[in-house]
């Protein structure tokens, strides 16, 4: 139980910091919104990192270095972010739970810890959860081909928690909307057939260091592991997990009325017990390395060159960030927007945090008519019309010589 009381406490606590987050960046309060704690968008932008030096769209450098410590964690506990940590799983555990609660109101199977209203056999289970990967080679092959999110309106994390962002229409809603409720009948339904970061994780999990283990001296054969599992794995019959769809949720072992029935262990050695708090200081570990190693990814969104021997010999350098620059076409159209400034030399944008980094001809330009030009009304060429307010410099940092 108080390993439960762990791990949902965890789950509140992403769940919390990610509302934070899509609520915040809505209303204006945080420079940055839910995409960037998305491991997913660091492999959607793995192809432009890796051949171009740059970012796909609002794809940033946070992306990337979760997604390598997501993947090095993964080798070594399974995986434990999507019952540890990942929103969309605990949304989608939590409506499985409400499923079972529905059941057993129903008088359908009393007492039940089972997860959802219809379980699936493994006949039919097995094939279904192939889904996910050519649906991982859809959006690959979409997203390298135009250079956009094109998974944004379909994604239930960016969709439940971004507060309307960037790409959600109203028909989105309906889409996650029925993954919601589907989820309510047949448990972990999104996790198990279509998500595409857990198809990526699938194939490194099942050779992950941390596994359950099963004593056939002490077991039961009551079944109670097989009934809570959330991802139908048949616990009770084999001798250790190492099923890449575990994800060390540590439900069996709780529901297990056999202290010694059921371990975490590592290594595949049986008599190396490992306690369950060890997976949520991993969770930890890999989130705290994969912010803090940010850094060491320092790729541009855009690059836009204004002058190849600029003039001048006063160049001074501006930081901007901005409202309206959030991804590679915004980045662009704002590069464009100061193209007529006499004096402009460069421009670097950085769209996953709003930044643009700028060099100027001091003796021709001033950080207010820089500003003045960007916050100007935008000519839409084949509209005909000017856009207003698409611009808003949040904050100037000016470099001193």
């Amino acid at each position: 139980m108080k390993t439960q009381i762990l791990r949902r406490s965890f789950q509140i606590l992403t769940l919390l910091l990610v509302v934070n987050a899509g609520l915040g960046y809505a209303m204006g309060w945080m420079t940055f919104g839910v995409e960037r704690f998305c491991p997913f968008g660091g492999i959607e932008t793995l192809w432009a990192v890796a051949t171009q030096q740059s970012f796909t769209c609002a794809m940033g450098p946070f992306n990337l270095s979760l997604m390598m410590a997501l993947l090095a964690m993964t080798l070594v506990a399974r995986k434990a972010f999507c019952s540890w940590a990942c929103p969309v799983g605990t949304v989608s555990e939590w409506l499985g739970a409400l499923g079972r609660h529905i059941r057993i109101a129903s008088g359908k199977l009393r007492g039940s810890r089972r997860l959802g209203f219809v379980f699936p056999s493994s006949r039919k289970d097995a094939p279904l959860r192939w889904l996910r990967l050519p649906i991982l080679a859809a959006i690959l092959y979409f997203t390298v081909g135009t250079s956009e999110l094109i998974f944004r309106p379909f994604d239930p994390y960016y969709v439940l928690f971004s507060a309307h962002g960037h790409d959600v229409q109203m028909w989105s809603y309906l889409v996650v909307g029925v993954i919601l409720l589907a989820s309510v009948i047949l448990p972990m339904v999104w996790c198990r057939y279509l998500c595409p970061l857990g198809g990526s994780l699938w194939p490194f999990s099942r050779f992950a260091w941390l596994r359950i283990a099963r004593s056939e001296k002490s077991c039961t054969d009551c079944g109670k592991c097989d009934a809570v599992c959330p991802h139908g794995i048949p616990v009770s019959s084999v001798e250790q997990v190492d099923s890449g769809e575990c994800t060390l949720c540590m439900e069996c072992t709780t529901a297990c009325p056999k202290n010694e029935a059921l371990a975490l262990i590592s290594g595949g050695n049986a008599t190396r017990r490992i306690p369950a708090w060890a997976v949520a200081m991993l969770v930890v570990l890999a989130s705290g390395v994969g912010y803090l190693s940010a850094g060491a990814f320092s790729f541009s969104s855009v690059e836009h060159i204004y002058a190849v021997n600029p003039s001048g010999e006063d160049v001074e350098q501006l930081t901007l960030y901005v409202d309206g620059v959030k991804c590679v076409d915004t980045a662009e159209n704002a590069a464009l927007q100061l193209e007529d400034l006499p004096g402009m030399i460069s421009l670097i944008a950085y769209a996953a945090d709003n930044r643009l980094e700028i060099e100027y001809d001091g003796s021709q330009l001033n950080t207010e008519a820089i500003v003045q030009q960007l916050e100007a009304p935008v000519y839409n060429s084949e509209a005909e019309e000017f856009y207003f307010g698409v611009f808003r410099v949040r904050e100037v940092q000016e470099q001193k010589r």
